[in-house]
């Protein structure tokens, strides 16, 4: 279960996709809440997506989840507690929060089915330290516990990886080597092969979609995709564009295209501020069409202030053929080594260094852009290393007699495992 619900993006995304891998060979099913990311309840209390059981399972006091506190109905700990009493193979508990009632009722699965149950968290971003009373009470009272019971931890770069070693570190844990880097994936994009040409993106292509959102096709385009979040940097963004707009001689435009979190407006006001209405444009809520704002852009810009682990668009972007400039709070294996991107220690002027420079070199960033995402962020690769990492830490868990012999498939086949 990732809270609030399925409208909240990266995540959630690829916890689903985690899910339908899975669904290969072992009965899955999740557990989610019943409010929606805009807060309003979700009637359905059980159904179906792409062949998936989902359960949902009520959230006390919405108000309280604005502030982040999603109060989880017990039933969702009794109904999984249900499921793997009844199980005969190994249970895989995968959750992605890492404070709150969801980490409890899985750290309580573990702990009252330690024997079936292999206990595996991924981490997508959520491990940053922010100042916060709730969060020093949880820690002091339950993180070494949940993080002695996690078999396996999976991050997403080597900033995460790092930050989960040093936690495993303070509270004296040991790890065994179950911290592993599983690289973000893009899984089922539409597909972009007419859109390519030997040289890069179809220009013909490029202007037809430019023309059909009205933007102009002459200008050089930088995009950035996220929710429109204080923490997401966008004014530091803007304040690197209007530099860049003043050095480079043709026409610019930044597209800020996303989901309103509370920051619209003072994005605007900035906007106005700047007198750069002309050359910023705000959109809204694109979800299927972002891979046409994706492919139309020259340069992905990604910006946050904090330690986001989960900047799945800037992959998303790479896989429409448009290179990527990220702080190093958006650190991205790969991309340097293939060039098909930089990841900088923010300030204003070595961004608009690093535009400048992009811009001289669009199609040969364009081909190693689209080749980086399926040589390291194509979710076939992804799949096939999570089902392994799952088979691995299974075999091992039966050899040590920690994980009962798997009678639904046979032992020669671990991951016929409930997950």
């Amino acid at each position: 279960m990732y809270a609030p619900s399925w409208g909240y993006g990266g995540p959630v995304r690829l916890m689903f996709d985690y899910a339908r891998w899975m669904s290969s060979a072992s009965d899955v099913v999740i557990f989610s809440g019943d409010l929606h990311h805009d807060f309003l309840r979700i009637p359905t209390e059980e159904h179906q997506e792409d062949t998936l059981k989902i359960h949902r399972d009520h959230i006390y006091l919405p108000q309280l989840a604005k502030r982040s506190i999603y109060l989880v109905s017990p039933r969702m700990f009794i109904r999984a507690a249900w499921l793997i009493r009844r199980a005969n193979s190994p249970v895989i508990v995968h959750f992605a929060e890492f404070r709150g009632l969801v980490p409890l009722y899985a750290l309580l699965l573990k702990l009252a089915f330690a024997s079936k149950v292999l206990l595996v968290h991924s981490a997508f971003g959520m491990l940053h330290d922010k100042p916060g009373s709730r969060r020093k009470i949880f820690d002091s009272l339950f993180m070494r516990a949940l993080l002695k019971q996690i078999d396996l931890s999976l991050t997403q770069n080597r900033h995460e990886y790092e930050t989960y070693e040093r936690l495993i570190d303070i509270y004296g844990i040991d790890s065994k080597g179950k911290t592993v880097l599983l690289p973000l994936h893009i899984d089922g994009m539409p597909s972009q092969d007419h859109r390519f040409t030997k040289k890069g993106k179809d220009g013909q292509a490029v202007g037809q979609l430019r023309k059909h959102y009205n933007i102009p096709e002459d200008a050089l385009v930088f995009i950035f995709l996220g929710r429109l979040h204080p923490e997401k940097g966008i004014l530091r963004m803007i304040d690197a564009y209007l530099e860049l707009s003043r050095a480079f001689p043709a026409k610019t435009l930044l597209l800020i295209v996303g989901r309103d979190d509370g920051f619209q407006s003072q994005v605007e006001t900035y906007i106005a501020k700047k007198q750069m209405q002309d050359g910023v444009r705000v959109v809204n809520d694109v979800y299927e069409s972002r891979f046409d704002y994706y492919f139309l852009s020259d340069i992905f810009l990604g910006f946050p202030t904090i330690f986001e682990e989960t900047m799945l668009a800037s992959i998303e972007a790479l896989a429409c053929g448009t290179p990527i400039i990220v702080s190093r709070e958006a650190d991205m294996p790969f991309v340097e080594e293939e060039q098909a991107g930089r990841v900088i220690d923010f300030q204003v002027a070595s961004a608009v260094e690093t535009m400048l420079a992009f811009a001289q070199d669009l199609c040969a960033l364009q081909l190693r852009a689209r080749e980086t995402a399926r040589m390291h962020f194509h979710g076939a690769a992804a799949s096939e290393q999570l089902l392994q990492l799952f088979q691995e830490r299974i075999l091992a868990g039966q050899s040590q007699k920690v994980l009962p012999s798997v009678d639904k498939v046979g032992a020669a086949d671990p991951l016929g495992a409930d997950e």
